[in-house]
């Protein structure tokens, strides 16, 4: 039940907001973090990670939430294949059976949708980088697009492209190892 909620609310809350969520409590509120600004990772390690520690959570509980239903609901339909059944049937203990063959199983159409939620987190990073005043691929698109910088616009798409093959490669790569009956000969 906890994964449901937290789930729907992640599907039913946009980056954005919760970006402005987590700056008004946790660097407004209780001061725990910079609200908004960078500090490079060579500067200082501890205030790098102070500055990018919230754009990471506003980024990925969208993505989290939609693998973790995926997940779900691919174990508990798993968990009702005729060969669960036997496996519980020769004695093997439930955590045995959960984690060495039912994950296994499942985490195909997971792989399917992270490769998905990898394409939304570029596009969500525009914004949340645009919230937390970071500076990244995101605040250079949007300046060159402001601009007219047509090149660099059109570097930034090409080069975006090519970062979306490369991860949909390895994901199917990973999927190939997951599932031996879409691995190619």
């Amino acid at each position: 039940r906890t994964v449901q909620v937290v789930s729907v609310l992640g599907f039913a809350i946009p980056g954005f907001l919760i970006a402005i969520l987590l700056v008004n409590v946790f660097a407004l509120g209780l001061a725990w973090f910079r609200p908004t600004g960078y500090v490079p990772f060579s500067t200082s390690v501890t205030g790098w990670l102070g500055t990018v520690t919230l754009p990471i959570i506003a980024l990925s509980v969208g993505a989290i939430a939609v693998i973790a239903v995926q997940v779900r609901g691919s174990v508990l339909d798993t968990m009702r294949q005729d060969w669960v059944r036997t496996l519980r049937s020769r004695g093997l203990s439930e955590t045995r059976i959960l984690y060495k063959h039912v994950l296994r199983n499942a985490g195909g159409p997971a792989l399917a949708v992270l490769g998905v939620q990898f394409v939304s987190l570029l596009g969500g990073a525009v914004i949340v980088e645009t919230v937390f005043a970071i500076p990244g691929l995101g605040q250079i698109a949007v300046s060159a697009t402001a601009q007219g910088d047509i090149p660099l616009v059109m570097g930034l798409v090409v080069a975006t492209a090519g970062i979306v093959v490369v991860v949909n490669l390895v994901i199917d790569i990973a999927h190939g190892f997951l599932n031996p009956k879409v691995r190619v000969s």
